[in-house]
């Protein structure tokens, strides 16, 4: 009975160790070249439109900052000749 379960028990962590063995020797196709390219141009295109946020940003803290200044030089009264 020893034997049996002696024997159980080695074939148990023996078998179970061959599929660990097969996972680690996974074979590429190649392909991993083409999915950094891929990945690539979807940062591009992300970082491509950022551009105008930051654009629009810089107006709208440029316009708070000197917008008081602008509506100084304005004439109060404006008059028209028809």
């Amino acid at each position: 009975m020893k034997t049996t379960v002696g024997m159980m028990t080695v074939v148990a962590l023996l078998g179970t160790t061959t599929g660990a063995l097969a996972a680690a020797t996974a074979q590429s196709d190649g392909s991993q070249l083409a999915i950094n390219i891929f990945l690539g141009m979807c940062a591009l295109i992300i970082v491509v439109q950022l551009f105008p946020m930051l654009f629009m940003l810089y107006g709208l803290v440029k316009g708070l900052t000197q917008g008081r200044k602008e509506a100084d030089a304005v004439p109060a009264e404006v008059v028209v000749d028809k």
